[in-house]
């Protein structure tokens, strides 16, 4: 069973040898891997670094595509799953890195139960003081509603590709969009309670990005996906689109629950009355 790795890329050509060395160091035979590198226009060595590292992979196929610069990571992502050939899918960024065992138990997890569409893993942050281990909860229904519970580097079966599932480029949250689709076609979700990779912490993270939008990369979130979302809550995502009054953010990285949006207008309703009573 083939598995396809997209690493989407602009100016990372720093982190190739970590992040490269990382997949030639898995327990996991490489014959049977194929690497889709698609790189966003780079002004670094990165091209030099994957053409390069090309010669010494010993995958079964190494492309290296360069379209147009959209300076979205969903998109570029979008491009070099396009152009992936395997039955098994997995998007990595260039700045992170594996941990030998990761390639593995996620490919046996998926060929050895079939009901399972997505898996995932624990994850180590590293690039701030001593790093730490982040232990995400096992999956279960509802849990995409109110936080992205997912790495962007879980694996997926190519079933869900083929339904259409895409990274969309209106909110950046974009992966927690892409697994909200990913539930809506009703995959199954596995966690792997290991920590298999790790996810660099650096000031170029598109993170950063999405923190600095979050009521909108979550009003979005909720908009593009309204069958997946309680009316109350879309009702609240428009309202922060709108820049309504009772259309608050809350707090980063947390889409509201349908009693949390009555609790906001009861409190606008609250403050009103206070207006009118001055």
């Amino acid at each position: 069973m083939q598995l396809s790795i997209v690493v989407p890329n602009y100016e990372y050509g720093n982190f190739a040898d970590r992040f490269f060395g990382s997949i030639a160091g898995q327990t996991l035979a490489l014959d049977q891997v194929e690497i889709v590198f698609v790189d966003d226009g780079s002004r670094d060595n990165s091209l030099e670094q994957a053409h390069r590292w090309a010669q010494q992979l010993p995958c079964a196929n190494f492309r290296i595509l360069t379209p147009s610069r959209t300076g979205k990571p969903g998109l570029v992502r979008n491009h070099g799953l396009e152009h992936a050939s395997g039955e098994l899918l997995l998007c990595l960024d260039p700045d992170d890195a594996l941990l030998p065992g990761y390639l593995e138990r996620c490919v046996t997890t998926l060929i050895q139960d079939t009901s399972i569409d997505v898996v995932y893993t624990d994850y180590r942050e590293v690039g701030v003081g001593d790093g730490r281990d982040v232990r995400l909860p096992d999956f279960k229904r509802g849990l995409l509603r109110t936080q992205n519970a997912l790495p962007p580097s879980a694996m997926i079966r190519r079933s869900l590709w083929d339904s259409g599932v895409r990274f969309r480029d209106n909110t950046e949250y974009e992966d927690w969009d892409f697994w909200v689709q990913c539930q809506m076609t009703g995959a199954s979700f596995r966690r792997i309670p290991e920590v298999l990779f790790e996810y660099t912490l650096h000031d170029k993270n598109f993170s950063h990005h999405a923190v600095r939008h979050d009521g909108h990369a979550k009003a979005r979130i909720v908009l593009n996906n309204p069958d997946f979302f309680h009316p109350e809550v879309r009702r609240w995502a428009d309202s922060y689109l709108r820049g309504r009054l009772h259309g608050q953010a809350m707090q980063r990285g947390y889409i509201p629950t349908p009693s949390d949006v009555k609790k906001l207008l009861m409190d606008v309703e609250t403050r009103v009355r206070d207006l009118d009573a001055q």
